[in-house]
This record gives structure tokens, C-alpha cells and sequence, in this order.
């Protein structure tokens, strides 16, 4: 039972190079499972995972928001929603408020019928475009006009909702503010201004008080730190507002390589998260321990990457996505369990969405080296090897299984123990002639994937190299 276990784990290639064979489940990730949304475009996602739901707006070429289960199943289509775009939970959740941008409104939605229960009507030509919940109100960023973004409130805690509109900016906002607030700091709104690589503007990232019920401005960063914004997200402390943008620092000779962060104090600079040319989305962990970014070029011959990260920007996953699979802005998502990303993807021309789900992605890369004698006669040889993990040093002993296939099968060896910093090595006497094949195979932990690798052996099919001497009284052939 336990060869066939372990063969099940090992898959060895006795036609590869002599020497260092290649890794095994090593190098870039890929996504889990692909599930086509049936939306023809894609704006915001949310995850309400205690009724078991995702949400999908399509923006403003759709007519509704598509609703699946928490893995991407049983969708159906909320309809009779015009240009539905910001979406955003109500603090119970028992609600789902979505912005209008056609029918100049908001529409509250039942999470649990799935039905609209209400709408509040902001007034024809006013865009409602991106909600947040922050100070005991529902604040939208709104505008029709190209250089007149506005920013306004839906008070729904009385009997009848009150609104206000054209409430005080810093600075002049050229499109609806993309908004972000967070349950740890409940008066805190993010404010910034979202572009295109296309035509890049100010992100304008600022930070207001919402506590009085009137923003009052707590920082703002110089209009040329972030050009060409396309997502942001607060740390789930509220500490920390991560941006991705275009161009950094006043500099568009060259696209930003990576994430940034600032403090929500004073948006002071907070540190950085690579993520590759064209920063895009960006995401944390309920928990707060990891930073999933993502970077897409928009080419048909270029791909996303999706990244996840410690706090301090080490590399923790890596999934390298196919050719033309691009995610979307704002297309990156959580489960409350912090067990599943959730990841919007769609081709060059921004159509077709599809969710792609990616499971223990919080779980650290391994990989392993092996080397051994290229060939050998039938005596005994040194197998040596090394475990390393991505993102962090191995600093204890692991366990690893090892096994060698010769032409007679598969044969389980002793497991090996590695030092504290990962080495390792084992002896063995091949017994037979022809390629032996050893692999050695990290079975993984709750903290990191398994992996293994495999390396081969080309063994003589004599004993050991002897010069054969003539018979007695038998003179050598010449």
C-alpha cells in the first residue's frame, strides 16, 4: 500500500538529462478551477461568504448582476439593474447596495431572497458609480462629467433615508471617486481617483474623517505620487491603503513594477509589494497577513500574475496565468476563511469574465535539488539534495520520503532527514543495471506545498570495471 501511495506522488522520467532532473511541482502555480460568468463585462466583485455568495457587476454595458455560490455555481442573474458598477455590503449584511450609473440610483438588494427590496434615486444625470459604507452612511462617488467627480451620502439608519449631495473634496476629482473603508476604523473613508493606462490622471489619494458626518480631511498625497490608478485596498486594520498604479512618483517614461503602500495616518509611503509592469489589482486577507497583487499588460501575448505576499512584501505564491488571461481591475477577493482567492479574469479586449478559484494559496512554494553520479558501476553512490521554501529559510529538520524505480519497478528507501538548513544526502548500492531513478519528495505541511524531484543514474551492467585476465597457460590474444 505504501509504493503505491508514494508512486502516486512521484512522477519520474527516465529519459531526461543525466544528473539534475528536472523539478517536479515546482515554479509558478495555476488556478484550481475556471468558471465562465455569462456577463459580457466585468466592474466590481463581492463576497458575501456568510449566505454564500459572489456578486458580479457588469458595469456599464449590463442590465443586472450575476450571483453564483462560493464556488462559482448555481448562477443566476439579479435583473432590472441598469449599469450596475459599485457594489458594496451592508454592515449587517443583510443587505446589497448597488450603484446605478444609467438609472442614476442605488438599489438595495436582499442577500437572502436575492430580490431589489428598494431604490434610492439620486437624479438623472448624476452617475452613482462606487459605494462604501464609513461612518454610519453609505457614501458614493458620483459624476456624469468628465472632470467633476463628486462625492455624496445616503443616510439609512432614520425612517426615511436622507441624502446629501456634493459634499467637500480636496482637489478636483476628473471621475466618480473610487471609495474603500474598513469595519476596523468605521469613520474612515479612502477617496481616490481611478484611470486608465490609456489616459492616466492623479490618483489623488486622500483620506477623510467621516465621524461628524461631514468629511474632514485627514491627508492627502502630492497629485504625482500615483498616475494612473486602478485599484486600492485597506488593510483589514485600516492601517495601510495598498494602490496600484501606472506610473509612480511623476515618472511616466516608465510603468510601475510593483504595489504601493501608505499609511492611512498620513499617507506616508508604507512600504511596497512586487507584482510585475502594470500594477492592477490588489486584495488582502481577512486576517491580515497577506497581500495578493496583480499586474496585466493587455497584450494577446501577454498574461497576468498573480502574487501573494507577507505584510512585508515577501513572496509567498506565485500563479503565472495563460497567455491573454488578464485580470481585471478590482478583480481580486478573499474568502472569509482566508482559504480561497477569488480572481476576475478576461482577455485583451476586457470581455468574457471568468472566475478563476485558487485554493491554499496561502501555503508557501517548496522545491527541492537532487544530484548524483551521472553513472556508475553496481557500488555504492551519494545522493545529495537541498529543501528550500519561497519567501523564507528553511530553519529546522523535515522529513522526506525517498524512492528509486530501476527496471524491476519501484522500491520505497529509508525516508532522509534534512539538517536545519535543508541539506541533506543518502547512500545507496543499485543493484541492478541500467537507469535508477531516485526521487525525493516533500509530502508538505500545513504551511507549505509538497514538491518533489528525481534524478538518474545510468548503472553499469557489470559488477565493477576489472580487466579480464587470460586462463592459466593460455597465452593472451594479440
Amino acid at each position: 500500500m505504501r509504493v503505491k501511495q508514494l508512486a502516486r506522488l512521484m512522477v519520474v522520467t527516465l529519459g531526461a538529462t543525466l544528473g539534475v532532473a528536472s523539478p517536479l511541482n515546482s515554479g509558478v502555480a495555476h488556478a484550481d478551477s475556471t468558471v465562465g460568468l455569462g456577463i459580457g463585462t466585468y466592474a466590481q466583485m463581492v463576497v458575501d461568504s456568510t449566505r454564500g455568495h459572489l456578486f458580479f457587476s457588469p458595469g456599464r454595458t449590463g442590465s443586472g448582476v450575476r450571483v453564483t455560490d462560493l464556488a462559482g455555481g448555481s448562477q443566476t442573474t439579479i435583473p432590472n439593474l441598469p449599469d450596475a458598477s459599485g457594489m458594496a455590503l451592508s454592515p449587517d449584511g443583510a443587505t446589497l447596495h448597488v450603484a446605478l450609473i444609467g438609472a442614476g440610483a442605488i438599489a438595495a438588494i436582499d442577500t437572502r431572497t436575492l430580490t431589489e427590496t428598494r431604490r434610492y434615486s439620486i437624479g438623472a444625470g448624476t452617475c452613482p458609480t462606487w459605494l462604501a459604507p464609513a461612518g454610519g452612511k453609505l457614501y458614493f462617488g458620483y459624476g456624469c462629467t468628465y472632470g467633476k467627480g463628486l462625492l455624496g451620502s445616503l443616510d439609512l439608519r432614520g425612517q426615511a433615508p436622507v441624502m446629501a449631495l456634493g459634499l467637500p473634496l480636496n482637489g478636483t476629482f476628473v471621475r466618480p471617486p473610487l471609495l474603500r473603508s474598513s469595519t476596523a476604523d468605521p469613520d474612515l473613508l479612502f477617496v481616490a481617483d481611478r484611470s486608465s493606462v490609456t489616459t492616466p490622471s492623479s490618483g489623488r489619494a486622500t483620506v477623510y474623517d467621516v465621524s461628524s458626518g461631514t468629511p474632514a480631511l485627514v491627508a492627502s498625497m502630492p497629485s504625482d505620487t500615483c498616475t494612473g490608478l486602478h485599484d486600492a485596498a485597506l488593510t483589514p486594520d485600516a492601517s495601510r491603503v495598498i494602490l496600484g498604479c501606472s506610473f509612480l512618483n511623476g515618472d511616466q517614461t516608465a510603468a510601475a513594477t510593483q504595489h504601493v503602500g501608505f499609511s492611512t495616518t498620513d499617507l506616508s509611503a508604507a512600504g511596497g509589494y512586487p507584482s510585475g509592469t502594470w500594477p492592477t489589482a490588489v486584495t488582502t486577507s481577512p486576517n491580515g497577513s497577506f497581500v495578493i497583487v496583480a499586474n496585466t499588460n493587455r497584450s494577446e501575448q501577454t498574461s497576468s500574475t498573480i502574487r501573494v505576499e507577507r505584510l512585508d512584501g515577501t513572496l509567498v505564491r506565485s500563479y503565472k496565468l495563460p497567455t491573454d488571461t488578464h485580470v481585471e481591475r478590482q478583480g481580486l477577493a478573499v474568502s472569509a476563511d482566508n482559504r480561497t482567492l477569488y480572481a476576475v479574469t478576461t482577455d485583451h479586449t476586457g470581455t468574457n469574465p471568468t472566475l478563476r478559484l485558487l485554493t491554499d494559496f496561502t501555503k508557501a512554494e517548496s522545491s527541492l535539488t537532487l544530484s548524483a553520479p551521472t553513472s556508475t558501476y553496481r557500488t555504492k553512490i551519494t545522493v545529495t539534495g537541498k529543501l528550500a521554501f519561497t519567501g523564507a529559510a528553511v530553519s529546522s529538520p523535515w522529513t522526506l520520503q525517498m524512492a528509486k524505480r530501476d527496471r524491476f519497478g519501484t522500491h520505497v528507501l529509508p525516508s532522509v532527514t534534512t539538517t536545519a538548513n535543508g541539506t541533506f544526502s543518502f547512500t545507496d548500492t543499485p543493484r541492478f543495471g541500467g537507469a535508477n531513478t531516485y526521487t525525493a519528495t516533500f509530502p508538505g505541511d500545513a504551511g507549505h506545498l509538497a514538491s518533489s524531484r528525481s534524478v538518474t543514474v545510468q548503472v553499469s551492467l557489470f559488477t565493477t570495471a576489472t580487466t579480464r585476465q587470460p586462463a592459466a597457460g593460455v597465452a593472451p590474444r594479440r
